[in-house]
């Protein structure tokens, strides 16, 4: 998905895909979102992000070496399986877990209390 290529009503269905609370998703952020996709240069970017994935996958393998503090925040209905959740926790295992009840991928839209209070208790 190239936001700014899609029509509204299909960007508008893709991203509630994500989302536990469908109504989380206001109207003038799928509108954003099209502004966005519209400025020069950012079907370029959306592309490389695009080909990127296979490395970002295959980055896994290095989580062990990661040395930074880490916080892994899922949504309870997120579109990552819970075995990968659950992988990504075994090779960060200093890492904090938060899983948030009933929201999905999107977890800014539906619940961004819960990320400001994650935010908040590391400042």
């Amino acid at each position: 998905m190239i936001a700014g290529v899609e029509p509204k009503p299909a960007l508008t269905k893709i991203l509630q895909g994500g989302l536990g609370d469908k109504s989380a998703l206001r109207a003038d952020y799928v509108d954003e979102l099209l502004q966005v996709g519209r400025r020069p240069g950012y079907p370029t970017v959306a592309r490389a992000v695009y080909q990127a994935l296979p490395s970002l996958i295959a980055a896994r393998a290095r989580y062990p070496e990661v040395k930074a503090p880490v916080h892994l925040v899922y949504g309870e209905k997120d579109w990552s399986r819970p075995s990968d959740r659950q992988a990504n926790k075994q090779l960060l295992p200093a890492a904090d877990f938060t899983q948030v009840p009933k929201a999905g991928h999107f977890i800014a839209l539906e619940r961004p209390d819960v990320l400001a209070d994650l935010l908040n208790a590391v400042a």
